[in-house]
């Protein structure tokens, strides 16, 4: 009987210390993994797995898009590298988000500027890029600057191009996407600022260049800033619109209704007598004045205000 009790304890012993020295990766799931790497390691799944954790298990999403994984690729990966764990009955699948840095189409403006001048345009342009707009992701670690052209066709009148972009993943293949587009002739006239109400004057502070579609401009378009300055509007315009010739006339200097001194030159003769204006008149501008005494009206140059010159002939110095 004691030979056999110690032959026990002995094999206790034994026992306890090979299940000391060989333990189990005791791990635990992570709810909700979040990467930003190109492929999923152990580690990421699991808490706990020790110097297995940087164990690559998958590839990973695509930047900014999600995986799943279901109970049965649980327990494959737990069985697979040996870990102590056990999936609770509740658990169906896990969910693998991988960050991502999200762009648009419109962050290619200036890639495709470049590439369109390689190719001989030569003129200043507004672009436009089409296709899908859903879902474009880069890596953390990469930028716009890091997409690039696979190919990029520009047609004869270089108003249109289609091409295929190369969108880094963070691994060794990119995402192809194929675009469109079109580059429409731009060019830089003055705008308002704000909005000018008639007899507002213009000055340089109410101006802003701003590109404008080259097709829509003809000869009544202000594209010299000197043509705005000092001038107002006949009817308000909204600020960053386009600016016709026709929208515009000279401040009024002489109101209608006001008493103005009327002067007229013939030879070394000046006469001067009262008018009325009968019409609003700028800088420059002639217009109709009645004299007060002789009730005869003239045509007369608007000098400054409260003095118009009259046209020189027979007529105006009978009213004078």
């Amino acid at each position: 009987m004691r030979t056999s009790s110690k032959l026990f304890l002995a094999g206790l012993a034994i026992s306890t210390v090979l299940t000391v020295a060989t333990p189990t990766d005791a791990a635990d799931l992570n709810p909700a993994p979040v990467i930003n790497d190109a492929v999923i390691r152990l580690g990421d799944l699991f808490e706990g797995t020790g110097d297995k954790a940087g164990k690559i298990i998958m590839q990973a999403p695509a930047p900014g898009e999600t995986d799943t994984l279901n109970s049965y690729e649980l327990d494959r990966i737990a069985k697979e590298y040996e870990l102590d764990w056990v999936r609770p009955d509740y658990l169906k699948t896990v969910t693998v988000q991988r960050e991502g840095m999200p762009f648009s189409l419109d962050d290619l403006h200036n890639l495709v500027l470049e590439t369109a001048q390689q190719q001989g345009l030569n003129v200043d342009v507004e672009i436009k890029v089409y296709g899908s707009r859903r879902g474009l992701y880069l890596p953390t670690t990469a930028g716009i600057e890091d997409i690039e052209f696979e190919r990029f066709d520009l047609n004869e009148r270089q108003d249109r191009f289609t091409a295929t972009i190369l969108i880094p993943t963070g691994g060794p293949v990119p995402r192809k996407l194929n675009v469109t587009g079109s580059l429409e002739e731009v060019r830089h006239v003055p705008m308002l600022t704000r909005i000018v109400a008639p007899g507002d004057v213009i000055t340089e502070n109410d101006i802003v260049w701003q590109p404008f579609p080259a097709k829509r401009l003809n000869r009544n378009s202000v594209i010299d800033q000197s043509v705005l300055v000092g001038q107002t509007v006949r009817r308000p315009i909204r600020p960053g619109s386009p600016v016709r010739v026709n929208d515009l006339k000279a401040p009024v200097v002489v109101a209608k209704g006001s008493v103005v001194k009327m002067t007229i030159t013939a030879g070394a003769l000046t006469l001067t007598a009262n008018g009325r204006a009968l019409e609003d008149g700028g800088d420059g501008d002639t217009i109709r004045v009645m004299n007060t005494k002789s009730k005869q009206s003239v045509e007369a140059q608007v000098i400054r205000p409260g003095l118009v010159k009259v046209t020189s002939n027979a007529l105006a110095l009978a009213a004078l």
